[in-house]
């Protein structure tokens, strides 16, 4: 059994040929050694937007979040603060708690920890997952971490949908019934082709 995050699936599933070996055995060293994780400077970004949501004041929020960035990440938090201001335009969503759970597929364990949950206008609750990185969110990307979403909600947010947002494009992505069915085969084989590569790593 080997256990990852959603962020870390999302990401091998974008990568390709050669990369995705040199990827699972980066991440299988952090799994045996998790000292040698990077620091997660989006972690910042995420507490920043999920505060000025509770608050009601994303802008100052976000502000405070740029200013005290250093020269490396300052460009980051800037376009992220953008992304997400523009995202919200008037809306004004609110925020609902979130859980944490785990989506198995296989004898691969995924971990799923939404960064925020929102409740729209018209009432529907979502579990929200946020993408920050500077490349685009490829859209067979976002339904992938839309499915496994969903398949934790009822342990993350019951009754809620899964929704997947590119902050710094200011783009949503939701799945529909269709998407559904033609993931579930496709995360199924993305989940066997990565034990294939942990277990040689």
């Amino acid at each position: 059994m080997a256990y990852i995050t959603l962020s870390t699936f999302v990401g091998y599933s974008a990568s390709s040929g050669p990369s995705r070996s040199s990827f699972v055995r980066r991440q299988r060293r952090q799994y045996e050694d998790p000292a040698r994780a990077a620091f997660n400077y989006y972690r910042r970004a995420a507490n920043a937007v999920r505060s000025g949501r509770a608050a009601n004041q994303d802008e100052v929020a976000l502000r405070a979040l740029v200013n005290a960035a250093d020269e490396r990440t300052k460009p980051h938090y800037a376009a992220i603060a953008e992304g997400w201001l523009r995202y919200l335009g008037r809306k004004s969503p609110r925020l609902v708690e979130v859980g944490r759970g785990r989506c198995r597929i296989g004898e691969l364990e995924i971990g799923v920890s939404p960064q925020m949950g929102l409740r729209k206008s018209d009432g529907r609750r979502y579990a929200v997952w946020l993408y920050f990185k500077e490349e685009p969110l490829a859209k067979d990307s976002a339904q992938l971490a839309l499915w496994v979403l969903e398949q934790a909600m009822p342990d993350v947010l019951p009754g809620g949908q899964a929704l997947v947002i590119d902050v710094r494009r200011a783009k949503e992505y939701q799945l529909s019934a269709r998407d559904r069915e033609r993931l579930r085969p496709w995360a199924r084989s993305e989940a066997s082709a990565f034990l294939t590569l942990w277990d040689a790593a």
